[in-house]
């Protein structure tokens, strides 16, 4: 078991440098949307696990689908409103924002923003993962 944020290796996580991670701001944390888990905070410990959100998982489906339809928007929603940060910022892809679709509605008092990438399809993985280098670095998105 280790850490998530040390566990993903994915093209998104090559470019957070470690240091990034264990010297973030206060008050900044990192949500993971996770095939196995549905939502883990990044300092949460975890398994190895070979699922993807966008991958067929034999009995579930697409991973995405299957926390999509069986709540992942509603438990993320109901841990924003019970830690009540300022900010959220939502760098997902699409097959992982697909799995969170409408946690946002009827948040109150959060300032949501969504970072897009068009057209960039799994070449915006590195530019998701330079960007929450910053944020971690400087608290600001």
């Amino acid at each position: 078991m280790m850490p998530a944020y040390l566990r993903y290796q994915g093209n998104m996580y090559h470019e957070i440098p470690q240091a990034a991670w264990e010297n973030r701001k206060p008050g900044v944390e990192v949500l993971i949307a996770s095939g196995l888990y549905g939502m883990v905070a990044s300092r949460d410990t975890i398994f190895a696990y070979p699922h993807s959100m966008a991958e067929v998982t034999p009995g579930f489906g697409k991973m995405n689908r299957w926390w999509r339809d069986h709540g992942l928007a509603g438990i993320l929603a109901a841990y924003l409103k019970g830690v009540k940060p300022k900010t959220v910022v939502d760098l997902l892809s699409l097959e992982y924002r697909d799995s969170v679709a409408g946690f946002a509605d009827g948040l109150t008092g959060v300032d949501v923003k969504t970072i897009s990438f068009p057209g960039m399809g799994r070449e915006s993985q590195p530019m998701r993962g330079l960007k929450i280098a910053e944020i971690l670095r400087t608290g600001k998105v």
